[in-house]
């Protein structure tokens, strides 16, 4: 896989663009794009740009600590007063 720390990529847009031009269809331009952001690709349905650009966003909030793993969920005292 490749390494998502990799320093200054260029932007998935200008990466996905460029390899549309290059012949290769929307689906496979989006799931390089997501190879080469460090995203795993397998089988099934290809990613989409937009779905990449969500990823990579989130990634980088987790990074940073903007976003923890409990974030977003309800609190069990909530749930059991609700």
């Amino acid at each position: 896989m490749a390494d998502p720390t990799q320093g200054h990529a260029p932007a998935t847009r200008e990466t996905y663009r460029a390899l549309l031009l290059r012949g290769f269809s929307p689906g496979e331009a989006a799931n390089l794009t997501a190879y080469l952001s460090g995203i795993e690709v397998g089988p099934g349905r290809p990613w989409r740009l937009t779905d990449v650009d969500g990823l990579l966003f989130l990634r980088e909030l987790c990074r940073s600590g903007r976003l923890g793993s409990d974030d977003g969920l309800v609190p069990t005292e909530a749930v059991a007063t609700g």
